[in-house]
């Protein structure tokens, strides 16, 4: 039995919804990013201050380099923001948005400064901060497989049997309470 048949009308809308808002908060972040004004990840990589600060640091000192980390940013989260919300893709998106928002996350850790939290604009902040919360969704997300629940997906696993195969779409899943 799959995750989603055990799971309620309710909690798989609840999930679905879930992967849905990380989705466009993803998308709406890379889509006010490409309307700016002369955009640049510059700033952020420079005052990068976690672990792989020098990396960071070191892009933008060449200008192609810099060019990749802007596109890579706007793109990325535009791209993946849509195919969270549609469904489509939904492993390897939530599996590419972990991976970029790890690298937000690596950037500016929220880890202690002399044993205090670190100040942001939303607050102090300590180990645990939006872009952790939205990996952790996103791995709630990967965990139960959300695109097989609703989503473009599950097309895609009926459009890979062969025609004239006598496939019928399931009714959704849905657990009596």
């Amino acid at each position: 039995m799959s995750s989603a048949n055990s799971l309620t009308g309710w909690q798989q809308f609840m999930l679905v919804l879930f992967r849905f808002c990380v989705g466009w908060h993803l998308f709406y972040q890379g889509m006010g990013k490409l309307r700016a004004a002369r955009w640049s990840a510059e700033p952020y990589l420079k005052s990068a201050d976690g672990p792989l600060a020098a990396l960071f640091q070191r892009m933008t000192e060449n200008r192609a380099w810099l060019s990749v980390a802007d596109q890579a940013t706007i793109w990325g989260l535009m791209i993946l923001g849509v195919l969270l919300m549609v469904g489509l893709f939904t492993r390897a998106a939530s599996l590419g948005a972990i991976a970029l928002l790890l690298l937000f996350y690596l950037a500016h850790p929220p880890f202690p400064v002399h044993g205090f939290g670190v100040p942001t604009i939303n607050g102090n902040e300590l180990y645990v901060n939006q872009v952790l919360i939205e990996i952790l969704a996103l791995a709630v997300s990967l965990s139960f497989d959300t695109g097989k629940i609703s989503g473009l997906d599950m097309l895609i696993k009926f459009r890979k049997h062969k025609p004239g195969e006598n496939i019928a779409m399931p009714a959704p899943a849905v657990k009596e309470v």
